[in-house]
């Protein structure tokens, strides 16, 4: 077949140190031996960071994370909390004297408090629901945190005969948006709390029948004190119908009058308040189209003395992701998805851009006190997370920890490629290619093409320790394909709004194209033994793949989109297939029914493995059960393994192993 291609590019990312010959394949149990690094925050006198350490421990299926300390210009890590569970979320009281983290040793995730230099922790609240989210006032006083409570004077109506049918767990549900993601939210709501410091006592700041911040589309930042402690900024949602609506507004609460008012009247989503350190300015990320959850984020900045809302990132045409002000408040730092990175930018009040770093993903950013040096955590494809510093100045970074340096010795994680090919209307597309431990260039090698979700997500030069983490999909022997097809953030609002009400037309066509030029250019791939893997929207592309063509000898659809108007009918975020799919099926039954997988049953040949979570709101879990039902009606050889206590994602320890394995085995069944 005759293809016009574009400019052939192969890069081999940076920062990879090939394998040592001792080397060994990963496996899904070394998942569960790297050590998880987040969260850094820079101490008020700029010496010292403290972070998060999370140790999985597989035969218990859970992770233990403690806080730990380390100079910030480097040096030797030590462990500061060791409870037996979960100790996170260290915030540095503004005297640097203590940090405030969270912890459930004693069952429930309550604040406590611990000095830096000497000491045990000592437990500050003890709270009937959990806490999350500390922040502590600028005097030091009081911690503002979230928690998900019933409103005050409210009695659940979930169970309303509970006293008289006590054995009965029946809930009754009056609205939408009832439960998200993998949790049932029922009657309780998102509450904000001051925590004094001197006794523990709370009070409750954001009363009322509203979410604060929201359950759906929130960000890691979605409330704030001012430098003063006077005001409060949060994010609400106050459409009666949250269901379908992504109009999240800032809000203002004065603390000495308790009058609230809105801050910001657009129709379409608002969030991430941070006020300047000055107090002058409220930053904010904000979109411009209601409905589009994944629209682009623009910067703005709220002049508290002017009253003037100013967009700083209008001529980027990426979308803003975490946002922090730089001391000197006449500066910002943000990152921005670009081109298969998480990216670190910084812009200034007058609008002008500048990247400082476009390498691996980079997220979780701090600053010194004198605005010179970032901390972030990173990772490559060969690298699990660990914490990296910037300078501001030169740009050039330090990888501070190495908390898997042993683990990293004994496997092999093969570099990316990425490359750039035509796809469908003749747009450039990106993809990367990983090749198998231990490659040999005279073998002929099977091929994984790995499909994203979203389908506005960006596969990138991570690495992830849940979903489809490269490696892993190599490590049996296979070449990996991640292509970054239509609809993929991180490169330009035009490309990534081109899949929506299209899903399986210019999306599947670059997939194809993608696929069809790796086999062209990289000679070791074998183009007869082909396979297709995805979840997410990554399985509806997989599930509408197999109506397609029987070009690929086996698949694997995880949580995938089968009947497009049954998933209208059960999914929770309803704004999102009302944007991408159409208003409703019964407004557009042509669209719904135009791109629905299960209008295809009649080709499907391809053996397929189909895996899902019983706890999946997102794509519940009955799509994959009228997949798994179409192909054995088919007489399609196919399996299906359904997690009963895992979500959208399979994250449990030895549930995400069992899915590993179940993957490898099925690939190997058929690929070998």
């Amino acid at each position: 077949m005759k293809r016009t291609l574009a400019l052939f590019t192969v890069l081999v990312l940076p920062g990879f140190i090939g394998p040592a010959a001792a080397e060994r394949p990963m496996t899904p149990e070394d998942l569960y031996a790297i050590q998880r690094v987040s969260d850094p925050r820079v101490s008020p006198d700029g010496k010292w960071i403290a972070f998060v350490v999370a140790v999985p421990d597989l035969e218990e299926n859970q992770l233990d994370s403690d806080v730990w300390l380390m100079p910030l210009d480097g040096g030797k890590p030590r462990k500061l909390t060791s409870g037996p569970k979960t100790d996170d979320s260290p915030r540095w009281s503004p005297n640097g004297k203590q940090l405030a983290f969270i912890s459930d040793r004693n069952g429930t995730e309550d604040l406590y408090l611990i000095n830096v230099r000497r000491g045990e922790a000592r437990q500050l609240t003890s709270s009937d629901t959990d806490l999350v989210d500390p922040l502590w006032s600028r005097d030091g006083k009081s911690i503002l945190c979230g928690s998900r409570v019933l409103p005050q004077g409210k009695a659940t109506g979930e169970n309303r005969t509970e006293e008289e049918l006590p054995k009965c767990k029946a809930r009754t549900i009056d609205r939408l948006l009832f439960r998200q993601w993998d949790e049932w939210l029922g009657d309780e709501r998102n509450h904000l709390f001051l925590v004094s410091v001197k006794d523990g006592s709370m009070e409750e700041l954001t009363p009322g029948e509203f979410d604060t911040p929201p359950v759906s589309l929130a960000s890691d930042h979605d409330f704030d004190l001012s430098p003063d402690g006077d005001q409060l900024c949060f994010v609400r949602n106050d459409d009666p119908d949250s269901a379908t609506s992504t109009n999240h507004d800032l809000y203002l609460l004065d603390r000495r009058t308790s009058q609230m008012r809105k801050l910001t009247d657009n129709p379409a989503r608002d969030s991430q308040p941070h006020y300047s350190p000055d107090g002058r300015y409220i930053a904010y990320s904000a979109m411009s189209t209601p409905g589009y959850e994944s629209d682009r984020q623009g910067l703005v900045i709220y002049d508290r003395t002017s009253g003037d809302h100013l967009r700083l990132t209008d001529g980027l045409d990426r979308s803003v992701r975490e946002i922090l002000w730089h001391p000197n408040s006449r500066e910002l730092f943000f990152t921005a998805r670009d081109q298969g990175r998480l990216a670190i930018f910084r812009v200034d009040l007058e609008g002008r851009i500048k990247k400082l770093s476009g390498e691996g993903y980079s997220r979780d950013l701090a600053v010194s006190p004198d605005g010179g040096v970032l901390v972030f955590r990173r990772s490559y494809n060969h690298l699990p997370e660990e914490l990296f510093s910037l300078s501001v100045a030169d740009g050039k970074t330090a990888q501070l920890t190495s908390f898997n340096a042993e683990l990293l010795e004994e496997i092999s994680l093969s570099p990316l490629e990425e490359f750039w090919f035509t796809g469908a209307d003749n747009t450039r597309v990106h993809g990367f290619l990983q090749r198998p431990p231990g490659f040999d260039p005279g073998k002929k090698y099977p091929a994984v093409l790995v499909i994203h979700g979203g389908p506005q997500g960006m596969w990138a030069d991570r690495f992830m320790t849940t979903w489809f983490t490269f490696p892993l999909i190599s490590s049996p022997g296979y070449v990996g394909v991640f292509i970054n097809p239509r609809g993929s953030s991180g490169y330009g609002l035009e490309f990534q709004a081109q899949v929506s009400r299209d899903y399986g037309g210019r999306c599947y066509e670059d997939l194809m194209k993608g696929l069809d030029y790796a086999i062209e250019h990289y000679e070791f791939i074998d183009s007869k033994r082909l396979a297709a893997v995805g979840g997410s929207f990554g399985g509806y592309s997989v599930n509408w793949i197999i109506g397609q063509t029987d070009r690929f000898r086996a698949a694997v659809s995880h949580a995938g989109l089968f009947n497009l108007t049954s998933f209208y009918g059960a999914t929770e975020e309803l704004w999102f297939p009302a944007w991408d799919m159409g208003e409703t099926p019964w407004d557009e039954p042509e669209l719904y029914a135009r791109w629905s997988p299960h209008h295809h049953v009649k080709r499907f040949k391809t053996p397929t493995l189909v895996t899902h979570g019983e706890r999946d709101y997102r794509v519940p879990f009955a799509e994959s059960l009228q997949l798994f039902t179409a192909l054995q009606r088919r007489k399609v050889p196919s399996r299906l393994v359904v997690f009963p206590d895992d979500g959208h994602v399979i994250e449990s320890p030895q549930s995400n192993v069992r899915w590993w394995k179940e993957i490898h085995r099925w690939l190997k069944e058929w690929l070998e």
